[in-house]
C-alpha cells in the first residue's frame, strides 16, 4: 500500500539573545535597499554561515531565545517581518552580485581572448621552429623556457575569468541560497531563563 511520505523536518537553527531588540542593529532607521530595521551585522553574518554550513532541500526553523523581558505577539510580528524582507533585500543584492560577476568574468575574457590566442600561436610557432634555431642542450633549454612563458602567459590572462566564473560563482550562488532559506524559515521566540 502507498504512503505518503512524510515532508522532512526543518534544520532548527538556536540563537540566544538579551532582549528581542538584539536583532536589529543600532540604527532603528531602514537604510537602502532595506524597508525594514537592519539586522545586527555580526548576527546576520552568523545566521547566514549557519544556513550555508547547512546545505540542502531541507527547510530552516530560526528559533530565538529571548532572555530579557517577555516579548508580546506584536513585538514579535514585527520582528518576523523585519527579519523576512531583511533576508529578501539581502537575496536581491547577492543576485546583483552574481550578475555582475558573471558580466565581469565574461568581459575580461573578451578583454583577454586576443591576447590568449596570440599566445597559443606564438606557441605554434615555437613548436614548428624552436628546436631549429638552437641545437643541442641549449635548444632544449631556450625551448623549455619559450614554453614556460607562454604557460605563464595563458595561465595569468586566463585565472581572473576562471576566478569569477568559476569559483567565486560557486560562493556566490551559495550565498543567493542561503538569504532564499533564511527569508523562508520560520522565525519562534521562546522565553528564556534570566
Amino acid at each position: 500500500m502507498w504512503a505518503p511520505v512524510a515532508a522532512e523536518a526543518p534544520i532548527r537553527l538556536h540563537v540566544e539573545l538579551p532582549g528581542i531588540e538584539a536583532l536589529f542593529g543600532p540604527d532603528v532607521r531602514p537604510a537602502f535597499p532595506h524597508a525594514g530595521r537592519p539586522l545586527n551585522a555580526r548576527l546576520s553574518t552568523y545566521l547566514e554561515n549557519l544556513a550555508r554550513e547547512h546545505r540542502g532541500p531541507r527547510p530552516l526553523a530560526l528559533e530565538f531565545q529571548v532572555h530579557a523581558r517577555p516579548s508580546g505577539p506584536p513585538e514579535e510580528e514585527a520582528a518576523r517581518r523585519d527579519l523576512k524582507a531583511y533576508f529578501e533585500a539581502e537575496r536581491k543584492l547577492a543576485e546583483l552580485e552574481v550578475r555582475v560577476n558573471r558580466r565581469e568574468g565574461w568581459g575580461f575574457f573578451a578583454r583577454t581572448f586576443p591576447a590568449l590566442v596570440l599566445a597559443l600561436v606564438l606557441a605554434g610557432l615555437f613548436y614548428v621552429s624552436g628546436p631549429t634555431l638552437v641545437t643541442g642542450n641549449v635548444g632544449t633549454l631556450v625551448t623549455a623556457l619559450g614554453y614556460l612563458v607562454i604557460i605563464t602567459i595563458v595561465w595569468v590572462l586566463l585565472w581572473d575569468p576562471v576566478e569569477k566564473l568559476l569559483f567565486d560563482a560557486y560562493l556566490l550562488r551559495a550565498r543567493v541560497l542561503a538569504f532564499e532559506r533564511l527569508a523562508r524559515a520560520t522565525v519562534k521566540f521562546v522565553p528564556g531563563g534570566p
